[in-house]
């Protein structure tokens, strides 16, 4: 069964490999690393640089002697004269000439002098992809030069330009028309329509001279006697300059890679490549090796095979580029050996892991019972047959005391087995890291002595440095030995001190004014009962007010604050000097009440947050009010909205006094009572409520107070970003 699974298996592993390795080597997706290959090893066969190609550059220092760029023509005409005279063998301009000119006729008489010139077209592809010209010379330009050529550069798909645009009779490149001179007619019947990469020599390898010197007739003319002159522009950002490879310079200008183009072609230096069905078929090659192996080998074997045909794929393709100048781009025989090695060996470790799960299900119907081995062995691949003696082995080795010590360490709290003498012999790996490294062979008491009892005798609860809450529990072995289990219930004990805070606040806070309500009412309907005594005074009225506002507050404060920490958000673009101005009117009223000004401290403009704005609108009103609210009658309220350090701050100032040294430690700490500058009650809902909202904005509040100053409060939030 087995067998004839991994049979399948290798099936769809080969057609699966040969299929991507075909697509790969088709199609050119690999070229990226193709071309990281090929720029290391061509360095191999880079060929020196001819002496008949010479470069007129058109440099700084020509730019500095004739003037600004582009020049009149009559100055390309002068240095025609001056190259005629010296008689090279053939002229290329890599400069466009497509508009008529007062100098052409001048230009026309000197091209026809140093005859031939070969002047560069613009061109474009036609809907077949072949070059066609879009821009030519002017007629009298076009009829005084020998030919029209292009100079086309197109990079790679990473920039860097390696290969040559294919050419065609009808437009062919630069670099041909000048190959005519040296090489006949013959270089241009049979012109390169599928392009080759380009053999780059090293760099600043040709010879070259200033557009001003030759002018000036300061070169000497042996330097350009039966030369090969490419003119085209080397000064900084005015020519074209591509990327090349790093082995020829990394940046070149278009007349250098001209240059480079025509060394190839002179030395037949120029690197070809196979077609695309060639190529996929020799990328299949090694795959189909490799496969074949993989049915009788071992996984080590195998692997010393795929590193071995690995290596071999690269040293053909080095040896063929050497050799015969023809690049096999090894990228997808090497994909495709890395992608089978990889796709076989999971397909074969999942058989081989259905069938040790088989196993062990049998073994784990059986419990105590260790099965007898099986003499029939699995015939065919060498890993069905190790496959099957593995399950031989987990059938004899596998008992219950196994199953029960991986039980044990998969348990989610800390257990340990202790012997009789209180030496631990069995730990799992929550109780190391509860208690911080290997407990076994450990006494039990050295093991938990990091635990405490609780303070006031919770529930029999220990607790750690940390602050961690645990349960024990034990259960007796009938051996003498015992399992002691540690279960953390931390936040279990949160969430009970949380409940015996809301019962304590529903309980007495809530009820107290409400308790102060009926004491107020049942008063006065006791004083009503005397002759002359209305039912219920203004006086009580206001008191009965004051306390069911309060009461009000408390359970509204409790409700958002509750909302605030367990609610979803939905942050959003806020703008904080709007909610701090908001704040600021809403807290007007009450600030009136008491001839308290608040006072806005910003510069203006918008600072950007993202957040809920309820809850941070909710948190600044609370900031404000705390504000109002202890200060004296009179004073002054001061926010600031700004940005600190790549952060929004909401700072609210105000002259109350300081908080008490106990509550100063915590200002935030919920149900932390106070008591305000109007003698009315605070339990520290307000501030929480605060800090919950910066915690849940991935910000923070602080606190200040300094004499003569008073106290500040600040709420600091991430600045929204440009793409939020």
């Amino acid at each position: 069964m087995i067998r004839r699974r991994l049979h399948i298996e290798w099936a769809v592993v080969a057609l699966a490999a040969g299929l991507v390795v075909w697509l790969a080597a088709t199609s050119g997706r690999l070229n990226v690393v193709d071309n990281r290959i090929y720029d290391i090893v061509s360095r191999l066969v880079a060929p020196p640089a001819d002496d008949r190609i010479l470069i007129v550059e058109i440099d700084d220092p020509s730019l500095r002697a004739l003037g600004r760029w582009p020049w009149p023509r009559s100055e390309h005409a002068r240095m025609l004269d001056r190259l005629a005279t010296y008689k090279p063998a053939a002229v290329g301009y890599d400069v466009l000439f497509l508009d008529p000119s007062v100098g052409d006729d001048a230009l026309a008489s000197a091209m026809r002098a140093a005859d031939p010139v070969f002047l560069p077209a613009l061109v474009e592809r036609d809907a077949t992809g072949r070059l066609a010209a879009s821009g030519l010379p002017p007629p009298q330009l076009s009829e005084s030069a020998a030919g029209v050529g292009t100079v086309e550069l197109e990079p790679d798909g990473d920039g860097i330009v390696r290969h040559h645009v294919p050419e065609s009779a009808e437009m062919p490149s630069l670099s041909s028309l000048l190959l005519q001179t040296v090489q006949g007619q013959s270089a241009l019947q049979s012109p390169d329509e599928a392009g080759f990469i380009i053999n780059y020599a090293g760099p600043q390898a040709f010879h070259r001279v200033s557009f001003s010197s030759l002018a000036a007739g300061e070169v000497p003319p042996s330097l350009v006697t039966d030369k090969l002159v490419l003119v085209g522009a080397t000064a900084a950002g005015l020519g074209n300059v591509e990327n090349v490879p790093a082995s020829a310079g990394r940046l070149l200008s278009g007349v250098e890679i001209q240059a480079n183009i025509l060394n190839s072609q002179l030395a037949n230096a120029a690197i070809h490549t196979p077609s695309r069905t060639a190529r996929g078929v020799l990328s299949l090659i090694p795959l189909i090796i490799l496969m074949a192996g993989f049915l009788r080998l071992t996984p080590a074997a195998s692997f010393l095979l795929a590193t071995a045909l690995g290596s071999g794929v690269i040293a053909a393709s080095v040896l063929l580029l050497v050799a015969a100048h023809l690049w096999l781009p090894p990228a997808s025989a090497l994909a495709g050996l890395v992608l089978v090695h990889v796709l076989w060996g999971w397909r074969r470790l999942t058989v081989i892991s259905r069938f040790v799960m088989a196993q062990s299900a049998q073994l784990a119907a059986e419990p105590g019972i260790v099965l007898a081995p099986r003499s029939r062995m699995l015939g065919g691949d060498t890993i069905a047959a190790e496959a099957h003696r593995l399950g031989l082995v987990i059938e004899q080795i596998r008992t219950l005391r196994n199953f029960v010590a991986q039980a044990i360490e998969c348990l989610p709290d800390a257990v340990c087995i202790v012997a009789a003498d209180g030496q631990v012999v069995l730990g799992n790996r929550e109780a190391a890291r509860v208690f911080g490294e290997a407990v076994k062979g450990r006494h039990i008491d050295d093991v938990t002595g990091i635990l405490s009892p609780a303070p006031d005798g919770e529930q029999a609860l220990l607790r750690d440095r940390e602050g961690r809450s645990f349960m024990r529990a034990t259960s007796d072995l009938p051996d003498g030995s015992r399992i002691v289990s540690y279960c953390d219930v931390t936040e279990l004990q949160r969430i009970a001190d949380e409940r015996d805070d809301i019962l304590q606040f529903l309980s007495h806070d809530i009820r107290s004014p409400n308790a102060a309500i009926v004491t107020l009412l049942e008063t006065e309907q006791i004083a009503s009962r005397e002759p002359g005594t209305p039912p219920v005074t203004e006086q009580t009225i206001e008191q009965i007010r004051l306390h069911a506002r309060h009461a009000l507050r408390l359970a509204d404060d409790f409700v958002q604050l509750s909302r605030a920490r367990r609610r979803p958000m939905q942050p959003c673009p806020i703008d904080l000097c709007d909610i701090a101005r908001e704040a600021a009117d809403m807290v007007w009223p009450r600030a009136g009440s008491r001839r308290i000004s608040v006072y806005e401290g910003s510069a203006g403009g918008e600072i950007w947050i993202m957040g809920d704005r309820s809850m941070v609108l909710r948190a600044a009103i609370n900031l404000l009010e705390n504000a109002v609210k202890f200060a004296p009658v009179g004073a002054v309220v001061t926010y600031v909205v700004e940005i600190e350090d790549e952060r929004a701050i909401l700072s609210v100032a105000g002259p109350g006094p300081a908080m008490p040294p106990g509550r100063a430690a915590n200002p935030f700490a919920l149900y932390a009572e106070g008591r305000a500058a109007d003698g009315t009650g605070s339990l520290g809902l307000g501030l929480a409520f605060v800090q919950t909202t910066a915690v849940r904005h991935d910000g923070q509040v602080t606190y200040s107070f300094r004499d003569g100053m008073g106290s500040e409060f600040r709420m600091i939030f991430p600045l929204a970003q440009g793409e939020d």
